[in-house]
């Protein structure tokens, strides 16, 4: 009887341990990643060329850089896979982008020296900015001033432009080829990677004038993002990523997704997101976020684009994709992407060995009081049966009489 127990009890403790391991591989989550592509049409027989990529999260709108089609691509993201609705055409071949939902315009910079500008609701272009250099690469837009700030690429320049009138205000000549500006509303300053300086420009966008130059120790910076509630910015770098504290300039440098290329910071979920495109090996997209700022997860994708866009209401991540016969974008999931409450967080991490401990202790408590001898009950010696004990005959019976 003992050694049943004693097996059974074996048995529990081992399925104990499985279910425990089992739901911390859950916790984990998988380490694939399934993607969703969506082509654009009469492009299969090409391959694609991306820059940029933006999204409009109240209308539902993803907008993709093509220089393949010299336009911008325009999807329908309200559900969970990407619509092709059209292209714009520009005049050039587009690099960045950046959306004015308060305007109703998107920006796009071009290869030409423009900057043209979408009324997106219309999906007509509505102006244009001669910048009179000899392109115009990345490009950002602050709503707080309603400003455009334009980076000239080769050029070395940053034009302060005010995005209602379409009129430039100011021009910084920083003099080395830039790559991604970003405006900081906390200071009012607008910054610029410069690879060629290793470093960060920041000018004052009122005037023109270059401030300062904030060095990198061996980052050769391309794309930025800021985080402006952290005063952070978060960059592209040759061999890594950094973080990087605009008030005190010290830095954390992790060692993933290196050599990527535009950054953007999503401040509804926080996180930042940075694509690093290969053609040889699958393209690598990350995201960072977190306080303090930290790597939390990538995805490897074959194809991909230089840079990813994170849809809030499907929580799905965009990149595009220039493989000859997928040429469009494809979306994808990553873990951690939506940030959860905190009870949401204990509950889903707590809740199955909450659930598991209710169901195994009292069964192993029952089986342990079970198998001890103290509290099993003994058995009770059965009585003669009452006929056997009426035939038996007594000690008088076979006493002789003392007469006979």
């Amino acid at each position: 009887m003992g050694r049943r127990w004693g097996g059974l009890r074996r048995a529990v403790s081992a399925a104990f341990v499985a279910a425990v391991a089992g739901a911390l591989l859950a916790a984990c989550g998988s380490t694939g990643v399934q993607t969703t592509g969506t082509r654009i049409p009469g492009l299969s027989a090409k391959t694609g060329s991306f820059d940029d990529i933006e999204i409009d999260q109240a209308a539902h709108r993803l907008y993709t850089a093509d220089r393949t089609d010299t336009g911008v691509d325009v999807f329908d993201v309200s559900g969970p896979a990407a619509k092709f609705l059209e292209t714009i055409m520009l005049p050039g071949p587009p690099n960045g982008l950046a959306l004015a939902p308060d305007l109703g315009r998107l920006f796009a910079g071009t290869a030409a020296g423009t900057v043209e500008v979408v009324d997106t609701m219309t999906g007509k272009l509505t102006g244009e900015v001669k910048t009179g250099a000899s392109e115009v690469d990345l490009i950002d837009y602050a709503a707080g001033p309603q400003q455009l700030f334009a980076a000239t690429g080769a050029d070395g320049t940053v034009l302060t432009i005010d995005a209602r009138t379409i009129k430039v205000l100011s021009t910084a000549k920083v003099g080395k080829p830039l790559e991604q500006p970003r405006y900081d509303p906390t200071d009012g300053m607008v910054y610029v990677s410069v690879p060629d300086l290793d470093a960060l420009a920041q000018i004052d966008p009122t005037t023109g004038t270059v401030k300062k130059t904030l060095k990198l120790g061996g980052c050769i910076p391309t794309g930025l993002a800021i985080k402006p509630a952290a005063d952070t910015a978060v960059l592209a770098c040759r061999a890594s990523v950094m973080a990087y504290d605009l008030k005190t300039g010290k830095s954390q440098t992790f060692d993933r997704v290196a050599d990527g290329d535009v950054v953007h910071y999503y401040p509804s979920v926080d996180r930042f997101f940075i694509t690093s495109a290969h053609d040889g090996v699958p393209t690598v997209v990350g995201m960072f976020g977190g306080d303090p700022i930290g790597y939390m997860t990538s995805a490897n994708v074959t194809g991909g684009g230089n840079a990813a866009a994170y849809d809030a209401t499907n929580d799905l991540v965009y990149t595009t994709d220039p493989r000859q016969g997928h040429i469009g974008v494809m979306s994808l999931r990553l873990d951690g992407s939506r940030p959860v409450p905190l009870w949401q967080s204990v509950l889903t991490t707590a809740g199955p060995f909450v659930v598991l401990a209710a169901f195994v202790v009292p069964l192993w408590w029952f089986i342990g009081r079970s198998a001890d001898p103290v509290n099993r009950k003994q058995r009770v010696p059965r009585s003669a049966p009452k006929a056997a004990l009426a035939a038996a005959p007594t000690e008088n019976e076979h006493r002789p009489s003392p007469t006979g």
